[in-house]
């Protein structure tokens, strides 16, 4: 199955990538209106969990970190790597990207309420950064894996072979190792910026 681009005006929009990416803005969005109405007990639970966040990138070297933020960003991918050999598997890549976007949500309400406002600028550097590659990253494992699912539920509601079926798989299969490529990136920069802000939090 082909995802079409719509020209609208100067640019074209990929009308699959724009799904994608606003599953991710409608958890974040989640997230942060769940944090507004957690019990107070939650919240504390999350602020330790984010000081040990803090905490591990001002304390840990180059290496663990970035074994740490690729291992994360690759479970993501891996799920939807995963859910793409399923043919009715659309629903759950979206609520994957929900999900994360949730959570993305969540880390920044609770840096922005615990954050010292002169270090504002700071704690959005440290996030946001690396958040907003493996997001894109993960967006692209979702758009892949829903073409994937879509392409097999075809083949089930025909009655003719498809040949193509496994060059279909090893091209799905290469442009998640692209992806993975995309999520070394993502974990470099986290690395970075933990090297670079994480002590003068």
């Amino acid at each position: 199955m082909q995802y079409k681009s719509a020209r609208t005006g100067f640019k074209d929009i990929d009308i699959a990538m724009s799904v994608m990416i606003g599953a991710l803005l409608l958890g974040t969005v989640f997230g942060t209106l769940s944090y507004c109405f957690m019990p107070q007990s939650t919240v504390d639970l999350l602020s330790g969990a984010v000081k040990d966040f803090v905490g591990f990138r001002q304390t840990a070297d180059f290496g663990h970190i970035l074994i740490r933020s690729f291992f994360t960003a690759t479970l993501f991918i891996a799920a939807e790597f995963l859910l793409g050999l399923f043919a009715l598997g659309q629903l759950p890549e979206l609520l994957v990207l929900v999900y994360r976007g949730s959570g993305l949500g969540i880390i920044l309400s609770q840096a922005y309420v615990n954050a010292d406002r002169s270090r504002l600028v700071l704690v959005i550097l440290f996030i946001v950064p690396a958040a907003v590659i493996s997001c894109y990253a993960l967006s692209l494992a979702a758009k892949e894996a829903v073409r994937m699912s879509c392409r097999l539920m075809t083949l089930m509601l025909v009655s003719k072979p498809c040949p193509g079926l496994l060059e279909h798989f090893k091209n799905y299969a290469a442009r998640f190792a692209a992806i993975e490529a995309l999520a070394a990136v993502s974990a470099a920069v986290d690395c970075i910026s933990s090297l670079l802000i994480a002590s003068k939090l």
